[in-house]
């Protein structure tokens, strides 16, 4: 819900072209004390952020390397009002 925190969890494991760059549309997450949409993480490299989400809808998660959103790696998460 819009206000609450939401911790997320993000890893990349594989091989070394296994990079991944997560995109949260419509909110921001927070890292180390800065506020961002996107990260970098190279392969077997974990983030933990923290959302306070205050844009209520549904909106877009994903890998901004295009193989990885055609292979699928993109889904919506939903911030309740």
């Amino acid at each position: 819900k819009k206000g609450e925190r939401v911790r997320w969890y993000v890893v990349t494991i594989g091989e070394l072209a296994n990079i991944h760059t997560p995109h949260w549309h419509g909110n921001v997450v927070t890292q180390d004390g800065h506020r961002t949409d996107v990260l970098s993480l190279n392969p077997a490299q974990m983030a933990t952020v923290d959302m306070i989400p205050d844009d209520p809808g549904t909106w877009m998660y994903h890998c901004h390397i295009d193989e990885h959103m055609d292979a699928g790696m993109v889904v919506l998460y939903k911030v309740e009002p």
